[in-house]
């Protein structure tokens, strides 16, 4: 008896000096004005950059003026945002921005806060997640033509890009603008 105690005891120190693997910590869920800041902002507007240098005399994007590498970087840029999108449609829940951190207008006159900006999200996340989902198709559509050289199909989307995102912002950061963009967009056709 004496023996195995003897054998045991080893063996037990070294199960008592193993650590237990730890899970890892889960990544901190990164906010709304997080992604919308350093994805789809900075995305949309490198793709805008690209797209603009390549502007022919009719208005439209001049495939003339695009190589196979401003085709890819456009592509690439509107695959980003499309991820980008995708994340924010999926956020749950979805936190506009941490604690103490200012969103973009805040401050300004006719800008809102963050909690401002996270209680309309917060009565209408459908919507939210709907917008999301509506970019990340616009996009996926953008990226789909770049990666073809297709001029005719890229070129208006990437115009209309910034009427997508308008919606978004029209229904959750500048709310009380949106009667007037309305009326604008509507005196346009």
């Amino acid at each position: 008896m004496k023996r195995i105690g003897l054998l045991l005891a080893p063996a037990m120190l070294l199960v008592s000096g193993c650590k237990q693997e730890q899970p890892p910590e889960p990544a901190a869920q990164l906010t709304f004005h997080e992604i919308m800041k350093d994805e789809v902002d900075k995305n949309a507007d490198e793709l805008w950059d690209i797209s603009n240098k390549a502007i022919g005399d009719r208005a439209g994007l001049d495939p003339a003026k695009m190589t196979d590498e401003t085709w890819t970087q456009i592509a690439d840029r509107a695959e980003a945002v499309q991820r980008a999108a995708l994340k924010i449609a999926t956020m749950n829940p979805i936190v506009v921005v941490k604690p103490g951190v200012k969103i973009s207008d805040e401050g300004i006159p006719g800008g809102h806060t963050g909690a401002q900006v996270q209680e309309r999200m917060d009565k209408n996340p459908d919507t939210l997640r709907d917008l999301a989902n509506a970019l990340a198709r616009h996009t996926g559509d953008i990226a789909k033509f770049a990666r073809a050289h297709d001029a005719a199909g890229a070129g208006p989307l990437i115009d209309q890009l910034d009427g997508v995102c308008e919606d978004c912002h029209l229904e959750y950061w500048y709310p009380d603008q949106k009667e007037l963009v309305n009326r604008i967009r509507n005196e346009g056709k």
